[in-house]
């Protein structure tokens, strides 16, 4: 539903700040949701590519305004620059060329056959069941969201998963094939109705400024005050934080230092023979 109260719009901030602050996040989580109509027929104000921008964007481009500028965006299939993406969330039925394996032999896959397994293993939103694509940073949501993106650090992530099996008990699925990412991660989280984590692809971090070093955890928004309660209560154990705190009581092994180790070490040992005959002989080990 379109946000009509300053509740929701709240609500959907106060997660995002909460999520920036826990995770120290370097780029705003980001909420997807999908139409059934137009955006204008639903009253939504928002960017769209081609009214706005003159072009047609990618999926990617939509979510990296969205964290790094805080643009929220609303495409139709008039406004989408990515095919795979048009297939996935179901805004076109696919031709045969795209299952065949053709679009994935001899850049994905070595033989035709593995890419048509690929390509027929990815998630498809069912054709037609949606007419249009919002992406909104968090803290600034036009629209009730679906889904919730969070990109970070492999740290970052496992906080998450700690999170999410702490409320349910189960694991967090990670696949990845290089080829899909994001879009994937999308439709699949909304076939399911659980979280995920996704290993971005070539696309995500060609043209939607996906850093080397992120990840993506996405999970269904319904599903984000119990993660963000969870993060909460894992903080105060002072062990499940972010990031985590180093292991700093034990003593140091001066002796393993290459070359001078050895004359380290024997001084040591003078100081703890001379700690020792002080004390009339109690001997005590000497904190490292």
């Amino acid at each position: 539903m379109a946000v009509g109260s300053q509740e929701v719009l709240e609500r959907y901030r106060r997660y995002s700040n909460d999520l920036m602050e826990i995770l120290r996040l370097r780029t705003k989580p980001v909420g997807v949701a999908l139409l059934d109509r137009d955006p204008d027929e639903a009253g939504i104000s928002a960017f769209r590519p081609l009214r706005h921008f003159r072009r047609k964007l990618t999926f990617c481009q939509m979510t990296a305004a969205a964290r790094y500028y805080g643009m929220g965006m609303a495409a139709t299939l008039e406004d989408m620059a990515c095919p795979g993406e048009i297939i996935i969330f179901g805004f076109a039925e696919p031709p045969d060329y795209f299952l065949d394996g053709s679009l994935s032999h001899g850049l994905y896959t070595r033989t035709k056959e593995a890419g048509k397994a690929l390509d027929n293993s990815l998630p498809r939103l069912p054709v037609g069941r949606y007419k249009a694509l919002l992406t909104m940073p968090l803290d600034n949501v036009f629209y009730e969201p679906q889904v919730v993106m969070i990109y970070g650090t492999p740290g970052q992530m496992v906080k998450l998963v700690t999170a999410y099996v702490y409320i349910s008990g189960e694991k967090v699925t990670l696949s990845a094939s290089g080829k899909a990412g994001s879009d994937t991660a999308v439709a699949e989280v909304l076939l399911t109705g659980k979280p995920r984590l996704a290993l971005p692809g070539y696309g995500d971090r060609i043209v939607g400024h996906v850093e080397d070093y992120e990840m993506l955890f996405v999970t269904p928004a319904s599903l984000l005050g119990d993660l963000i309660d969870a993060l909460k209560e894992q903080n105060k154990t002072n062990f499940i934080v972010y990031p985590p705190m180093p292991s700093i009581f034990y003593r140091v092994d001066f002796s393993a230092i290459p070359v001078i180790g050895h004359l380290y070490d024997r001084f040591l040992k003078e100081v703890d023979e001379r700690v020792r005959k002080e004390r009339g002989g109690a001997g005590e080990e000497r904190g490292g």
